[in-house]
């Protein structure tokens, strides 16, 4: 038997994705812990996302996840723009706010996953959150 010198590695997993599925089969839909939570940090957002109902909610949430499912966001500098510019001109989103929903999510994931986080998926989140917070810095005043 002869093996393939060139075969091409397997791409890594994405641990960031791995912990959500897991979070996910464990916890089912954790958007409603990620808001207590939030709103817990940062009271000021509960006021100002008042008017906004659970689907709302849900589709910003899907938006964050998608975001923190991107390991480069080369190709959302456009939507990262516009929507930093909404936030703030439309609704009012301080620059803290952001920093609190990541956190907020990162926490209800660990709790989600539980005896299964592992350092890996530490360092896997604090990196891609420290990437998303850039960009989303890079957009704030």
């Amino acid at each position: 038997m002869t093996t393939n010198s060139t075969a091409m590695p397997q791409e890594e997993e994405d641990l960031v994705c791995v912990s959500l599925e897991l979070a996910a089969e464990a916890a089912g839909d954790i958007s409603a812990a990620i808001y207590v939570d939030y709103f817990a940090r940062c009271p000021g957002s509960e006021a100002l996302m008042s008017h906004i109902d659970h689907l709302v909610r849900g589709k910003m949430l899907e938006e964050v996840f998608r975001l923190l499912m991107t390991q480069n966001y080369a190709e959302e500098q456009g939507y990262l723009n516009f929507e930093m510019r909404n936030h703030r001109l439309a609704y009012s989103v301080e620059a803290h706010m952001y920093g609190n929903l990541l956190d907020a999510i990162l926490a209800t994931v660990r709790t989600a996953v539980g005896d299964d986080w592992t350092t890996a998926f530490e360092a896997a989140w604090q990196k891609r959150l420290a990437d998303l917070s850039a960009e989303i810095s890079a957009r704030v005043s």
